[in-house]
């Protein structure tokens, strides 16, 4: 599973990855800035996402949720990519 460092979204979201919030419904408080279709975490370890086989980075608040997602969605054939310490490191980083 690539981990995708804060400096390299811009380039990845100009190539049109799909940017996919895998955050409990009780822990989406920071808005995302950016697009990102919302599926959390256990409809992932269920199969119960319908996400397209497209280059996936998945983004959560710390990085931590993102990664275990990671590991599920590459288990079942997909690229996966995980945002490195997740949507906190955005905003310490601006």
């Amino acid at each position: 599973m690539r981990r995708v460092k804060p400096e390299e979204l811009p380039a990845l979201l100009n190539q049109g990855v799909k940017v996919v919030d895998v955050r409990p419904a009780d822990k989406r408080h920071t808005p995302l800035p950016f697009p990102a279709e919302w599926v959390p975490l256990e409809k992932i370890q269920a199969g119960e996402h319908h996400l397209p086989k497209v280059p996936l980075l998945l983004v959560c608040e710390k990085g931590l949720i993102s990664q275990v997602a990671a590991l599920y969605l590459e288990a079942e054939g997909y690229e996966a990519m995980s945002l490195e310490g997740g949507l906190q490191a955005l905003t310490e980083g601006s």
